[in-house]
């Protein structure tokens, strides 16, 4: 018998209901159950517990056992219409056909040698061999639509006959469909693989189903009243409009957002959306029904293609979200692994190697994930706050593969996990993630307001007279240049400050900068805010005047700014009184640049001192750079 079969103790077809596997299951807990109820336990004996109490309690149990394992070894299906369908886990007959080469007539002959099974789990059929499904029931009502209905879109091939009345007639048109036919093949036009079929009396009917399938999956059906299917379908496509739109948004939303952020992490997450959408769509059987139903090649390669683009994509994003090239080789190394391995996969099921392919990638979903898991905490303890949504994402979806798997391998009885689980956690896993990217954007536009603040800060201090406050020799540059550009006409003023030394040199430098700083303030204090105030170093200040008035205005403006400097001021309860003279050349007319005005002033400022007033204007002629 095959490997990859999943069997319990056989019997033969025509044979009673599977008592060998009851026997089997009972026995030892029969002669358990003999040996305690003459013998109680020590710690029975010494809680005080009567005899009977605990003769009647291990009676209880086995007979519970026993009715248990009479209901798991009936093959017979009774038919009763229920909205959930009725699952035929346990009760489902299996014969392996190693050949291929059995007929619909060999399997009813029931020739010498053959073996029927009743596996009590899920049916994970596959592998080379052809598997021939018996499904026995019976009815007590007549003319009856059912549909046999299988929680999978990927059966390789399969082909149903039947059903077949006790008195051998068949009553069903029969069909096969599968993977590697078109889509217009499958009954009743629906994705998942499924079978109507009627039952005109009441009585005894036996269904036979031939399966070949390479990729490992759970293959359990079950039967549905067909009406109550249709409803149940229903509900399902609501489910996966609502999936498929949530990913739909979360795509165009994130491929705006990485044109105008170009985060090579926004990219990687529009690629992971985008494979998570087609590989949900193609479990879904709605990439064969809507983007290539004539194309069998398609319909079959798309179920391991797409699942393994989606892992390469996973770990891109990985790589670009957790930035584990910079944290290190080992960090990066196993997320580029889990890459190329992914990338690899769907090369071999491109190939035709769909079965190693599925298994790299069952594989990949369980050992990457948690490998990525793993490093993602590993980042997220030293310290990178938005590995923490990562971990959330991904540990959502490692539990919707958890459920999945349960269901899949008979752990857990929750037929809609199977159906919904994965999309719910792929799904939920895509929105972490854009969650995580809007953090991300959030912590990127602090750090450039920080940056930015810190840079225009260096920019001011490299402008900026580190005494006074005012603007140095670089600052007073920039600012005259743009105020120079400007129409109208503009002055500068040149202050070399008279009988500053002498305070200087009684009372110190420290009382010497206090007066500067001093000296600085009024200047700014008594100029507009389109002026430019400047220490050019040393006791020397400038005053450049954007858009002066006329001279006897502009007089009494220079006059206002000598009067504030000339003022006494108060210093550690001392004093102190100094003086300027000022030199003032005119814009445009005796300079257009900065340079040339400074020079200009200069030679102003040198004959104010010869002046009673301390105030000279340039009257050279006009100077053209």
């Amino acid at each position: 018998m095959h490997k990859n079969a999943y069997y319990c103790i056989s019997r033969p077809a025509n044979s009673a209901p599977n008592t060998e596997y009851s026997g089997i299951l009972i026995m030892p807990l029969f002669l358990l159950s003999i040996h305690r109820l003459l013998k109680p336990s020590g710690a029975a004996r010494l809680a005080g517990l009567p005899a009977w109490f605990l003769k009647g309690w291990w009676m209880l149990g086995l007979l519970t056992l026993l009715w248990a394992n009479a209901a798991l070894a009936q093959e017979t299906v009774v038919l009763q219409p229920r909205a959930e369908g009725v699952w035929l886990q346990g009760r489902v007959a299996v014969l392996e056909d190693r050949e291929g080469h059995l007929t619909l007539e060999d399997i009813r002959q029931s020739t010498p040698g053959q073996s029927w099974q009743v596996p009590p789990g899920p049916l994970r059929l596959h592998g080379p061999s052809a598997w021939w499904l018996r499904i026995q029931m019976t009815t007590g009502t007549r003319d009856d639509q059912w549909v046999l209905t299988f929680p999978t879109t990927a059966i390789r091939d399969i082909a149903f006959h039947g059903p077949f009345a006790s008195d051998g007639l068949n009553w069903g048109s029969g069909a096969q469909t599968g993977l590697i036919r078109p889509y217009a093949s499958r009954p009743l036009g629906m994705e998942r693989i499924t079978y109507p079929f009627h039952l005109p009396f009441a009585g005894d009917y036996t269904l036979y189903v031939r399966v070949q399938n390479t990729i490992a999956q759970n293959i359990t059906p079950a039967i549905w009243e067909i009406g109550d299917y249709v409803k149940n379908r229903q509900h399902k496509k609501l489910f996966d409009g609502v999936i498929y739109g949530v990913l739909l948004a979360l795509l165009i939303y994130n491929l705006t957002l990485a044109g105008v952020f170009r985060d090579a992490a926004y990219l990687h997450y529009v690629l992971t959306c985008l494979t998570a959408l087609l590989t949900i769509a193609t479990f879904n059987g709605h990439t064969a029904h809507y983007l290539w139903p004539g194309s069998p090649w398609w319909i079959e390669h798309s179920y391991v293609i797409w699942p393994a683009l989606w892992l390469a994509s996973s770990a891109g994003f990985a790589r670009a979200f957790l930035s584990t090239r910079v944290v290190g080789r080992a960090a990066d190394g196993p997320v580029l692994a889990m890459a190329g391995v992914a990338l690899a996969s769907a090369a071999i099921g491109a190939a035709g190697h769909t079965a190693l392919s599925q298994q790299l990638n069952e594989t990949l979903a369980l050992v990457g994930i948690a490998g990525i898991t793993a490093i993602g905490l590993w980042i997220w303890r030293r310290g990178q706050p938005s590995a923490g949504w990562y971990l959330l994402a991904k540990l959502t979806l490692f539990a919707s593969v958890i459920g999945v798997v349960a269901v899949a391998r008979g752990w857990w009885h929750a037929p809609v996990v199977l159906s919904y689980g994965l999309q719910i956690g792929m799904a939920a896993e895509m929105v972490v993630f854009a969650i995580a990217l809007s953090a991300r954007i959030r912590a990127i536009q602090r750090e450039k307001t920080v940056l930015s603040l810190r840079a225009a800060h260096l920019a001011r201090a490299a402008m900026t007279d580190a005494l006074t406050g005012l603007a140095n020799r670089r600052g007073l540059a920039d600012g005259t240049q743009r105020l120079l550009a400007q129409p109208g006409r503009h002055a500068v003023l040149l202050f070399d400050l008279d009988r500053f030394k002498p305070i200087n040199d009684r009372h110190g430098h420290e009382v010497g900068d206090q007066v500067l700083v001093e000296i600085g303030r009024r200047l700014l204090q008594h100029s507009r805010d389109s002026d430019i105030a400047a220490r050019l170093g040393g006791d020397e200040f400038v005053v450049v005047l954007g858009h002066c008035p006329g001279r006897p205005a502009l007089d009494a403006m220079v006059q206002r700014l000598c009067d504030a400097v000339a003022a006494p001021m108060q210093i550690d309860g001392l004093s102190h009184q100094v003086s300027a003279s000022v030199g003032v050349a005119l814009a445009p007319e005796q300079g257009r640049d900065l340079q040339t005005l400074l020079r200009v002033a200069d030679q102003a400022m040198y004959a104010a001192k010869r002046q009673p007033s301390r105030i000279a204007f340039a009257e050279v002629p006009a100077v053209r750079p």
